[in-house]
């Protein structure tokens, strides 16, 4: 995950799914899902 990415996701998760950076406000969702073979942990 890229570093913007991860400043998105840490916002995200400290203010109540709400993000101020980069104008997303209340229209973002994070996905978090586990890869069926890998097992890979991932946030989209």
């Amino acid at each position: 995950m890229t570093d913007f990415n991860q400043r998105i996701v840490d916002e995200f998760r400290a203010n109540d799914g709400t993000v101020e950076t980069a104008g997303f406000g209340r229209h973002l969702v994070l996905v978090h899902h586990v890869g069926a073979r890998s097992g890979v942990e991932r946030v989209a």
